[in-house]
């Protein structure tokens, strides 16, 4: 039986997986607020442009006002909006949400107790979305990495569960990449909170891109320090937290004290950038568009826990300070914002 398919928010993330799936034959609506980009979809289709090449897919797609005045369900809606849009959100479509459907929080942070909370847990899955995106304009998204021989995606239930909706999400979305399925969501969901709060942040107040600030050996410097508060705050609360990418996420605390370590995380860091693409992380497209960013769902979730933990978060309070100035125009991105975060000046 065919499922039917929503995308709740078709930016960066959720218009390139529509895309994609589309592509593949899938029946796949995509919703949004952004009047000129689903007007462009209607007439146009939306565009997907890939280190590969480019494509047109021709996905239905209905403005959030016009959703109401419909009566469809869908088996899978995949919420793909920021974090601090999940509650309202997801009341939006739950009245959408077919007999046995599933949310699925395609979305940076953890969020799925905030969907559990209006839909129940028994219809919530997780997914960690590692690729990069960004969106181009109207109607035209771009996936700025490439994952040939890289998981793409990883999929869990929250109740650690291994079952058979687990089997057709994944089926579905190897239409768009790799993809595992965990019986370890929350692991994978801190590895991704470790991977945004040490690159998102820093990208975010320097204007690097992704890989641009792996290859420098300060803002390097920083989101190691930034990774080994996120480990030490997840640790605390009994996360067995996977690798963040080929680096054990316990090495990223050894490293604060084992040079030895340090220079060997620094050095995988910086050896796999090619790897992540020419694009910049969701928080700094946020930054360089205007708009609200994620930071408290980010790092600042982390300096939350890490208060409910007894673990001291110093650098990631100051990334979200500093944060928080460049996102209200007090301060503009460059690379020299990160000694107001670092305890040394520049030679």
């Amino acid at each position: 039986m065919t499922k039917r398919i929503m995308f709740m928010g078709a930016g960066a993330i959720g218009g390139t997986l529509a895309g994609y799936l589309s592509r593949a034959g899938r029946d796949v609506t995509v919703v949004d607020s952004w009047p000129a980009h689903i007007e462009k979809i209607k007439s146009d289709g939306l565009t997907v442009t890939t280190m590969e090449g480019t494509f047109t897919a021709k996905p239905e797609a209905m403005h959030i006002g016009e959703l109401s005045a419909t009566t469809n369900r869908y088996d899978v809606i995949f919420v793909s909006v920021k974090s601090y849009d999940t509650a309202w959100v997801t009341t939006l479509v739950e009245p959408h949400l077919a007999p046995g459907g599933v949310i699925v929080s395609a979305q940076n942070g953890i969020n799925e107790d905030i969907i559990a909370g209006i839909v129940g847990w028994d219809r919530v899955i997780g997914c960690i979305v590692t690729i990069g995106a960004t969106t181009v304009g109207p109607g035209h998204v771009e996936r700025t990495s490439l994952e040939r021989g890289r998981r793409s995606f990883a999929l869990g239930d929250p109740t650690n569960a291994n079952s058979l909706r687990l089997e057709m999400l994944c089926e579905i979305l190897e239409d768009c990449g790799e993809t595992l399925i965990t019986t370890n969501l929350l692991g994978e969901r801190w590895a991704k909170i470790v991977t945004n709060s040490m690159a998102n942040s820093v990208c975010g107040i320097t204007g690097q891109s992704s890989a641009g600030m792996r290859l420098n050996p300060v803002t390097l410097d920083l989101s190691m320090l930034l990774a080994s508060e996120v480990v030490a705050v997840g640790t605390a609360h009994g996360v067995a937290i996977e690798n963040i990418g080929r680096i054990p996420a316990q090495d990223f605390v050894t490293a604060r004290t084992d040079p030895a370590v340090r220079t060997e995380v620094a050095r995988k860091l910086a050896e796999d950038a090619h790897k992540i693409g020419t694009g910049r992380p969701s928080l700094a497209q946020d930054i360089a568009k205007g708009r609200r960013t994620e930071i408290d769902y980010l790092n600042g979730y982390v300096i939350r826990k890490g208060k409910e933990a007894g673990v001291r978060t110093t650098f990631n309070e100051a990334i979200v300070e500093l944060t928080n100035k460049v996102e209200s125009g007090l301060l503009e991105p460059m690379v020299d914002n990160i000694w107001l975060v670092m305890d040394y000046p520049p030679e």
